[in-house]
């Protein structure tokens, strides 16, 4: 048959061996670790996250960037890019770069250095598509319903993430809310949204007193319009009354100036 030109054994045999290298792959994939497992789903699951070196959905467990050295999110095979279980904080993952950009080589030009010049040529555009589900490194700090006030418990939670945050360049944004329930006649506040953001001006503070610098320190206020819960009783409603803090895949210095200007500053020792 090979001798008249019959090529089908080829494609059966070809067929055959790809069905082996993914049989093969299978078994490798579940003699892993756990992480590694994860990893792998979450390249599946967003492929173009992975192209892109963005996060369009959950960062894959275990990556590079923690936020902080040393106990369970310190940087290493097992606890890359993880805050741990600290005082009731939940193991979220970080997909947040390790390296830096390079500066341009030679006389490589930055890519907005061809762009048209002049105000038309600034277009700025922000893209959010996420679910609500906010997958990114950090905690939630309680405050009592009427109040900016951080209690002991908060500050203790602050006081153990702190050192984990510490040594980093990415920005850390600090989201205040509160109930929907009106303020009480009397109150310091003139409504929800400046007792929001009272209540991240306090963290913020707290921070800085860590030793994290300002710098990389961003306010946003939810008021009371993303309860964390809807129900009505009274345990449920003060999880409400919280500030949300998260880790972004952004660092300080790429926020700072022009393209062109960024890039001069990598080019400059």
């Amino acid at each position: 048959m090979a001798g008249k030109g019959g090529g089908a054994w080829k494609v059966a045999y070809a067929d055959f061996v790809t069905a082996m290298m993914a049989f093969f792959l299978v078994m490798w994939i579940t003699a892993q670790s756990k992480q590694v497992k994860q990893a792998v789903a979450h390249y599946f699951n967003y492929p173009s996250a992975s192209k892109r070196g963005t996060q369009d959905g959950p960062p894959p467990p275990g990556g590079p960037g923690s936020p902080g050295p040393g106990g369970p999110g310190a940087e290493g095979p097992e606890g890359a890019g993880k805050l741990g279980d600290i005082q009731g904080i939940p193991r979220i993952d970080l997909g947040i770069p390790r390296s830096r950009p390079s500066p341009p080589q030679g006389n490589a030009k930055p890519a907005a250095a061809d762009a048209t010049k002049g105000p038309k040529a600034n277009k700025p555009s922000l893209l959010a598509v996420h679910d609500g589900d906010r997958r990114m490194v950090g905690t939630v700090v309680l405050f009592d319903e009427q109040s900016a006030e951080l209690s002991d418990a908060a500050k203790a939670r602050l006081k153990t993430l702190a050192p984990l945050l510490a040594g980093k360049r990415n920005k850390i944004e600090l989201r205040g809310h509160a109930t929907r329930r009106p303020l009480p006649a009397g109150s310091p506040f003139q409504d929800t949204w400046h007792l929001s953001y009272a209540r991240c001006l306090a963290v913020r503070k707290y921070l800085e007193s860590q030793g994290i610098e300002p710098e990389r320190i961003r306010l946003s206020q939810a008021g009371p319009f993303e309860p964390k819960t809807i129900r009505a009783d009274a345990e449920s409603q003060a999880e409400n009354s919280r500030v949300e803090i998260y880790v972004l895949a952004e660092y300080v210095e790429d926020l700072v100036g022009t393209p062109e200007e960024r890039a001069q500053r990598l080019k400059t020792p």
